[in-house]
């Protein structure tokens, strides 16, 4: 069938003006849908003046629509290696390639269009293909011309946004995908991809004002705000979140359909806790502990403890670390010293010089090398009365750090420590 078109036809087509008429019924019959008619028609006009490109452009593309792509594409390979600078040839090309997957052919034939014409589908075309190949950096130099040349392009941000999330650039990912909602994208995945960016930007409720809600819930997204929790003493008010922040978007992919999945329920968690909303979140994440599978447990259990101790639940913040540390000990361990000295701490300026000393002990137990520990818990021992342990504890430090800047401190406080025995006075 391909061969006819580069051959002369005979009989009553080779009449004066014929091509142009069966260029011109089958141009009619390819907008009419009649795509065989189109194809039988195009075929004889480009036989007969092969010289016209625009009868066989028409031709590839009746053939396109009749799923005869091979032809097609040998059509237009004919095309463009006649006249490699045929635009419109090496586009039409470029879609039957692109709409069989075929992502290296798509970008081997734009890619040299580029030198005789910049226009918003042949870089939109290189974008996608470029995109599906893994080849980020391309395809996002593609997509941003692509907009630049047709700022209605709701996908192409959406697909920008992707790009900058995948390279860590938050602000320019929430710019792409705020463009896109703005051009009528919304889907879950959407809202849910926006909430991660604003919750990486630290924007996690944004700027909290007061607005007036008939009937609203709290939990709940109403137009552009998040109700976040009722204003006591004034009905239907409510503290809310504006559009532009992590829990806005993320109640919006829950509400779409995505309210079920762990990660989303995992991301709101973190949202609260990172907001300073302690209690909320530890609720969360206890409704999560069971769901999480093996491999985020450690993750998991590190921030469940960090929501822990925001609570105010310091044993338990200190049970959940543990179950984070023995799941992955590389990563966690050397947080609980951390851990104990900030539990010491709280309960230091309660008075509880008891749990202090306890906890500091324990801190000491985990890191023996570290002589500002064993300082810490000299003090502590001091002020509890137990001079010999404290006096010890500063033997220690210096035995760690013999030219520490207190050192005279220290020695005068050994001896003075040795030499009481208030310890010993206070047995029986």
């Amino acid at each position: 069938m391909v061969a006819a078109v580069g051959a002369r036809a005979e009989g009553p087509a080779t009449a004066p003006g014929r091509a142009e008429q069966w260029y011109a019924q089958g141009r009619d019959a390819l907008y009419r849908g009649e795509y065989e008619k189109a194809a039988d028609l195009l075929r004889k006009a480009a036989a007969e003046d092969p010289a016209k490109s625009s009868y066989r452009v028409h031709l590839a593309r009746a053939l396109q629509y009749t799923d005869k792509r091979a032809e097609a594409e040998q059509v237009l390979a004919e095309v463009l290696k006649a006249a490699p600078d045929h635009v419109e040839a090496g586009q039409l090309l470029g879609d039957i390639y692109f709409r069989q997957e075929k992502w290296r052919q798509v970008v081997e034939t734009l890619e040299p269009l580029l030198r005789y014409r910049h226009d918003y589908t042949t870089h939109h075309l290189l974008a996608e293909a470029r995109f599906a190949l893994g080849e980020m950096e391309s395809a996002r130099r593609d997509y941003e011309t692509a907009v630049q040349l047709n700022p209605q392009a709701a996908g192409d941000f959406y697909q920008l946004g992707n790009i900058y999330l995948g390279s860590n650039l938050f602000a320019m990912a929430a710019e792409a995908y705020e463009k896109a909602i703005d051009l009528g994208v919304s889907t879950p995945i959407l809202h849910y991809k926006l909430a991660s960016t604003y919750f990486n930007l630290r924007n996690y409720f944004g700027a909290i004002s007061t607005a007036h809600v008939k009937g609203g819930r709290p939990l709940s997204v109403h137009e552009q705000w998040y109700l976040i929790e009722p204003v006591p003493g004034r009905e239907d008010h409510f503290r809310v979140a504006p559009s532009r922040s992590a829990v806005y978007h993320l109640a919006r992919a829950m509400e779409g359909g995505l309210g079920e999945r762990t990660d989303t329920q995992l991301l709101r968690a973190n949202i609260y806790l990172n907001a300073g909303r302690y209690e909320q979140a530890y609720a969360m994440f206890k409704d999560l502990e069971a769901k999480m599978p093996r491999d985020e447990q450690a993750l998991f259990h590190y921030y469940f403890a960090q929501a822990a101790f925001g609570a105010g639940r310091y044993d338990e913040y200190l049970a959940t670390l543990k179950k984070a540390i023995e799941l992955d000990p590389k990563t966690y361990g050397p947080t609980l010293v951390d851990a104990y000295v900030k539990v010491a701490e709280h309960y230091n300026s309660l008075g509880r010089l008891d749990k202090y000393v306890e906890l500091l002990g324990l801190a000491v137990e985990r890191s023996p090398q570290t002589a500002s520990l064993h300082l810490r818990l000299g003090d502590a021992l001091a002020e509890s009365g137990r001079f010999v342990e404290a006096a010890a504890q500063c033997r220690m430090t210096l035995d760690l750090e013999p030219d520490h800047p207190r050192r005279m401190d220290l020695l005068n406080r050994i001896t003075r420590h040795s030499g009481q025995s208030g310890e010993a006075k206070a047995r029986p």
